[in-house]
């Protein structure tokens, strides 16, 4: 675990990362809202610094593991950060958990991978963590999510530090889960952000903002898949738009103050979603969507 970013004043903020690579990803995040919220960075056991342990490791394990997180920093009540695959043990401890975990911010999340692409790179992790060396894995993952050399290089160090039986445990454990079936039932807030260039995250994203209960859906123009190390900045000011509102509803509980709050976010490249149908990869430039 990296040491806790910020003061927390404007609430914690525990992240988690997908399969094969490390809470690095948050790194930007961490930078940008550390000043007024505490940000947890942890790496998920066996992946990373973290130690994997011998047992077969499992949605509800790593649920579980981040409450323990939680207790040993002394922190009651957190909201939970996920990206990509993340967002299965993310959607599992808000389940498992709804008195530590108070809400949800999934990017580029999902609750069941269904399409073929998606699918099949958690299958190749899978099958590579038991057939490939443990360096190309770690290369491959760690090139696919970098902005910048540098980015690439701190990610990748750490990478290769996991362990691939974990990694194919991780995997697996997203793709077996039918956790889909159960989302229903989460009443916490969640933030469902996407990028417009990334058609199969926004899909994904209006499925999950038809099945949950209490959630928001924001798409970020232009961008692709890679919220977390690509587009840091926008992604950290939504985050803490949307954290504020919740610590403090009146923000938006009239019509004005939501408009004022939405144009907020279209003057920053941010559009409010619906779940009117599918989503189309293309990017739009400072539009607004009811």
């Amino acid at each position: 675990m990296q040491e806790p970013a910020g003061n927390g004043r404007e609430g914690t903020v525990v992240c988690l990362h997908p399969p094969c690579l490390t809470s690095r990803l948050f790194a930007g995040i961490e930078e940008q809202l550390g000043g007024n919220h505490q940000v947890i960075r942890w790496d998920i056991r066996g992946h990373g610094r973290s130690d994997g342990g011998s047992a077969r490791m499992t949605l509800a394990m790593i649920a579980e593991d981040m409450r323990a997180l939680l207790d040993g920093l002394g922190v009651k009540r957190a909201y939970v950060c996920a990206y990509g695959a993340g967002s299965f043990p993310a959607l599992t401890a808000l389940l498992l958990h709804p008195q530590r975990f108070i809400g949800g911010m999934l990017l580029s999340g999902s609750a069941a991978y269904t399409d073929i692409l998606s699918r099949s790179k958690l299958q190749a992790a899978y099958i590579s963590s038991i057939l490939a060396p443990k360096a190309p894995i770690a290369f491959k993952a760690a090139w696919s999510e970098a902005r910048t050399r540098s980015e690439f290089e701190e990610l990748h160090e750490e990478t290769k530090l996991g362990d691939p039986a974990k990694w194919r445990d991780y995997a697996a454990a997203c793709l077996e889960d039918g956790l889909e079936r159960r989302i229903r039932q989460i009443k916490q807030p969640m933030l469902l952000l996407y990028g417009t260039k990334d058609a199969i995250g926004g899909n994904y994203a209006v499925r999950l903002h038809r099945l949950l209960p209490n959630s928001e859906l924001y798409g970020i123009n232009g961008a692709t898949s890679k919220l977390a190390m690509n587009e840091p900045v926008t992604t950290s000011f939504v985050m803490s738009r949307w954290m504020a509102k919740q610590e403090h509803p009146e923000l938006a509980d009239t019509h004005d103050e939501r408009e004022a709050l939405l144009q907020e976010l279209a003057e920053h490249g941010v559009k409010a979603g619906n779940d009117s149908g599918r989503i189309q990869a293309q990017p739009l430039r400072n539009s607004l969507v009811h």
